[in-house]
């Protein structure tokens, strides 16, 4: 792949794993680095993934001139130093999600990007995802109506062992590691920023953070979508959408498979239809090659670094509201 973009991946965590090995699926682009703050970490990891270069520091990977794009993968606060850094080298972005922890973060790296002249993207892998344009096409068609109602979960349960995920000083639990896809969802269905937020949670007597936490927007147009997440129970996905002739029901929203994807149309007085996309591949290899289709090709980006303000805005405001100003 000569015109294949180099990547460097900053961080060694299980996402960062993830990222490496849909690497080895994607058509436009090479696992070339890695970068660590400890350089046994970054050569395990090179080890372990096949990745021919190893670096004991981020400044290392950056001054790099064969890395043409890097994967940030370092926790969500990190996420700010690293992008203005990989920026001001000249190198293109691919953020894990959420970008920014704050508003003030995510607008900060976005003109950090625009001043170095680089694409900057936020990695929510499920919104490069052929499934993901089926459900907004079906929207924008009018299937189901006018919207009325997003219902949303991501659960999921994790161990007792320390994890970054169950961090506070890393802004850990639900909220930031799976709400956010909820929020992300929403926002994308609604078509606007919502103009209320509720929300009710448990926090983890040992983590303190929000190890399981249900939420409620309000949108100017009347939508209203609810979501719930949670660190400590058994596996939960799914997406609803109501609309005022029929609804959507989406049973993998967040990965969807790359084989066969369902979603279920269900209108007023008629059997289900089950909507199908084939082949649609797998979510990391695909969001590696959409960056490298705006880089390269001029491509409209599926979700521009600008949206990852309207998260951001969700998701602080339900954190100071836990955990008091920071």
């Amino acid at each position: 792949m000569a015109d294949a973009l180099r990547w460097g991946i900053v961080g060694t965590g299980m996402i960062a794993g993830v990222f490496a090995k849909g690497l080895e699926q994607a058509k436009r682009g090479v696992k070339a680095a890695v970068a660590s703050r400890g350089a046994d970490r970054a050569k395990a990891f090179a080890e372990k993934n096949g990745i021919p270069s190893a670096y004991g520091s981020y400044e290392e990977l950056f001054a790099a001139a064969d890395i043409s794009a890097v994967y940030v993968a370092t926790p969500h606060p990190c996420h700010r130093e690293v992008v203005l850094a990989a920026a001001a080298a000249g190198k293109h972005i691919l953020c894990e999600k959420p970008m920014g922890v704050t508003p003030a973060e995510c607008r900060e790296m976005i003109a950090a990007a625009a001043k170095a002249d680089v694409t900057l993207l936020e990695a929510f892998m499920y919104r490069v995802h052929p499934q993901t344009e089926l459900i907004r096409t079906v929207i924008r068609d009018g299937r189901i109506g006018q919207v009325k109602l997003i219902r949303s979960s991501f659960c999921y349960g994790l161990g007792d062992a320390y994890n970054v995920r169950l961090d506070k000083a890393l802004r850990g639990g639900g909220l930031y590691d799976v709400g956010c896809y909820c929020i992300n969802f929403s926002r994308m269905v609604a078509g606007e920023e919502p103009d209320d937020i509720a929300a009710v949670w448990t926090l983890g007597e040992k983590t303190g953070v929000d190890e399981s936490l249900a939420c409620g927007l309000r949108f100017p147009s009347g939508i209203l979508a609810h979501f719930d997440v949670s660190v400590r129970s058994a596996n939960s996905t799914f997406a609803e959408i109501q609309g005022t002739e029929g609804s959507l029901f989406v049973p993998s929203p967040w990965n969807p498979h790359p084989e066969r994807a369902d979603i279920e149309l269900r209108r007023k007085g008629q059997a289900p239809l089950t909507l199908t996309t084939v082949a649609g591949g797998r979510a990391f290899p695909l969001e590696a090659d959409h960056l490298a289709a705006v880089v390269q090709d001029g491509a409209t980006p599926l979700i521009p670094a600008a949206n990852a303000v309207g998260n951001a805005v969700v998701l602080d405001t339900i954190w100071q509201r836990m955990h008091g100003p920071q």
